[in-house]
């Protein structure tokens, strides 16, 4: 072939329309994508939250079984207003000296305490304490004369919700 019959070549790269098509299809897929984003990280929020607080309402459980004796039960308080809990007779694993408390916004998966309620087989409602007694069984508030009926705290992250419900057979927290 004889270089008069071949075509020019054209320049390399993108034309505008190209571009602006390209920048629309981004546009729409991150709108799609950022509220579904959105909602997985606030279900992985409550449940980790969640999580926590069953580890640490068993945590409390088996320290006053381990413990042994009336006197010596172990209890957890929420204070939803606050969005904290504390464990009053456990030392804070890094201070020693002080309770252990967790403020669930200050977390790495932030949520809101949105309740929490004990009752008990009496009819006892404490909407901040759990107590457990030697033998690992909840109790609502400070009373130890009947055990726990309903026990549930729920954490909220957007719309997403996640209850913690203790058995009121076992004393056993879980997230169902």
């Amino acid at each position: 072939m004889s270089d008069c019959t071949r075509q020019p070549r054209r320049p390399a790269g993108y034309t505008l329309v190209e571009l602006a098509i390209t920048v629309l299809i981004m546009s729409i897929l991150a709108a799609v994508a950022a509220p579904r984003y959105q909602e997985a990280t606030a279900r992985f929020r409550v449940e980790a939250a969640a999580k926590r607080i069953a580890a640490d309402l068993n945590l409390a459980r088996e320290n006053a079984n381990s413990k042994g004796g009336v006197a010596s039960g172990e209890w957890v308080s929420f204070y939803a207003s606050s969005d904290y809990y504390k464990l009053h007779n456990d030392p804070d694993i890094d201070h020693p000296a002080d309770e252990y408390r967790i403020y669930l916004e200050q977390t790495a998966y932030p949520v809101d305490l949105v309740s929490a309620q004990f009752t008990n087989t009496s009819g006892y409602t404490s909407t901040t304490t759990v107590k457990y007694d030697m033998y690992g069984i909840a109790n609502s508030g400070f009373t130890t004369d009947a055990p726990l009926a309903i026990g549930q705290i729920v954490v909220q992250s957007g719309a997403e919700q996640q209850t913690v419900v203790i058995s009121p057979v076992t004393g056993e927290a879980s997230v169902p």
